[in-house]
C-alpha cells in the first residue's frame, strides 16, 4: 500500500515529501492538473502564470497534527472579455478557495460541533490532535446551509433571550415536526406578523399569554386559530383554581370576622387606600393585551366576511361576546372588582389589639390567631 493511499488524496495531487518536525507531520503536495477552468467564465486555461504555496491543516494521523504544504498554480484566462485575467486553480474536492483547512477537516469539525457544541467540542478535538477553538466550531456550525421552511400549518411561537434581560428574539417551531423553522432577531409584533403573512397556510398558532404575539397572529394570520401552549394552559388552570379557592376562603373569613365583630364592640376606622402589587398589575395588563388581541382578531375575521358563529368558534369565545364587540365599534374595556387582600379579614382583630395597647409584633404572633396571622403579615410586608 502506497503512502498516497494512506492519506486518501484526490486525483490531481502528487506527494513530493513527508517529514516529521516537533510532533507535527508535514506533507508537501503538488498539483499536477494539466488544465484548469476559469472560475468566472468557465473556459479551460492551459497557460501557467506562476506558482505559490498554501499552508493547510488536515485531519490528524495517529493523534499527530498534520500540516499540508500545497503548491498550486496560477493560470492565464485567454478570453478577452473575462474580468479575471489571472486566477488560481481550484481544488474543490480537497480544499475550498481561501480556506486554511482541508474540506474533510472542515466537515469533521462540523460533525463534532453538531454532536457536542462549542466548549464541549474542544474537549473532544484536543485529544484527537485537532487544534481548534470553540468559536471556530460555532462558526463551522453557522456555515451550514439553512433548510427551507416549507409548508407549515401549525406554528408555535415564543420568545427567548440572546442576552438575559437585555436582548430578546423570537423562536418559531413547526408543531407537527417539533423542529425550529426560523429565528427572528427581535420579539416585536410587526416582525412576527410579517413572517406569518408570508405563510398563508398557517391554520393554528400556539403562543404564550403575551399581547404582542396575539396581536401578531391576529394581524399576520387572521385565518389561524390561536391557542395557549401547554405550559400556559396549566398556568391558567392554576391561577383559576387559586382565584376560586381565594374567593371561597374570603367569604368564609368575612363571615367569621362578622361574627367576631358582632361579639365585641364595633371598631370604626377609615377605609385604607387600595394598592395593587406589581404582580397583580402585570397579570391584569397581560389579560388586557390578550383580550385586545382577540378583539382585533374578531374584527379582522368579520372584515373577511365570516359569520358570528364561525368567528366565535375560531377565536374561542361566545357568539354573544362577538356580537357585543362588533356592536361596540371600539375595544370595550373591562371593569375589575375591588382588590381584596388576605389581610382584610384580620383588620378588625388587629385594630382591636392595637387600640388596647398591643403594639408589639411578637405579642401579636403569639396570640391565638398568631400562627395564621404570621404568614399573612410576612406576605404583606
Amino acid at each position: 500500500m502506497s503512502i498516497m493511499s494512506l492519506f486518501a488524496l484526490p486525483s490531481g495531487l502528487e506527494m513530493t515529501s513527508l517529514s516529521h518536525q516537533e510532533g507535527i507531520l508535514y506533507v508537501s503536495l503538488l498539483s499536477i492538473q494539466p488544465v484548469s477552468p476559469c472560475p468566472m467564465c468557465g473556459s479551460i486555461a492551459t497557460r501557467i502564470h506562476s506558482r505559490y504555496q498554501r499552508r493547510l491543516t488536515d485531519l490528524p494521523s495517529a493523534g499527530q497534527p498534520v500540516r499540508v504544504l500545497l503548491t498550486v498554480r496560477k493560470f492565464f484566462c485567454d478570453i478577452p472579455t473575462c474580468k479575471r485575467q489571472i486566477f488560481t486553480e481550484r481544488l474543490a474536492s480537497f480544499v475550498a478557495p481561501w480556506a486554511r483547512m482541508t474540506a474533510r477537516l472542515f466537515q469533521m469539525v462540523q460533525i463534532i460541533g453538531l454532536a457536542t457544541g462549542g466548549r464541549l467540542g474542544v474537549r473532544v478535538t484536543d485529544p484527537m490532535g485537532i487544534q481548534t477553538s470553540r468559536h471556530t466550531i460555532l462558526r463551522r456550525i453557522m456555515a451550514l446551509p439553512t433548510e427551507p421552511v416549507g409548508h407549515i400549518t401549525q406554528l408555535g411561537i415564543d420568545d427567548f433571550s440572546f442576552k438575559r434581560g437585555r436582548t430578546f428574539g423570537t423562536l418559531l417551531v413547526n408543531m407537527q415536526t417539533h423542529q425550529v423553522v426560523d429565528v427572528l432577531a427581535d420579539r416585536k409584533a410587526e416582525t412576527s406578523a410579517t413572517w406569518m403573512a408570508s405563510h398563508p397556510e398557517i391554520e393554528l398558532v400556539s403562543r404564550d399569554r403575551g399581547g404582542d404575539y396575539a396581536s401578531a397572529a391576529a394581524t399576520g394570520a387572521p385565518q389561524a386559530v390561536q391557542c395557549a401552549d401547554r405550559f400556559h394552559i396549566m398556568k391558567n388552570l392554576r391561577e383559576a383554581l387559586e382565584g376560586c379557592l381565594a374567593r371561597h376562603l374570603a367569604t368564609k373569613r368575612q363571615r367569621q370576622t362578622k361574627e367576631t365583630v358582632d361579639a365585641h364592640s364595633p371598631i370604626e376606622h377609615a377605609p385604607r387606600s387600595v394598592k395593587r402589587s406589581p404582580k397583580v398589575e402585570h397579570l391584569q395588563q397581560a389579560y388586557r393585551e390578550e383580550r385586545l388581541a382577540r378583539y382585533e382578531q374578531v374584527v379582522a375575521l368579520h372584515k373577511l366576511g365570516m359569520s358570528r358563529a364561525t368567528i366565535a368558534k375560531r377565536v374561542g369565545i361566545g357568539q354573544s361576546t362577538v356580537g357585543n364587540w362588533l356592536a361596540a365599534g371600539t375595544y370595550p374595556e373591562t371593569t375589575r372588582g375591588p382588590y381584596v387582600s388576605h389581610l382584610d379579614s384580620y383588620l378588625p382583630y388587629l385594630l382591636q389589639r392595637w387600640e388596647s395597647g398591643c403594639h408589639n409584633m411578637v405579642r401579636l404572633h403569639r396570640s391565638p390567631r398568631g400562627t395564621r396571622l404570621q404568614g399573612i403579615l410576612c406576605k404583606c410586608a
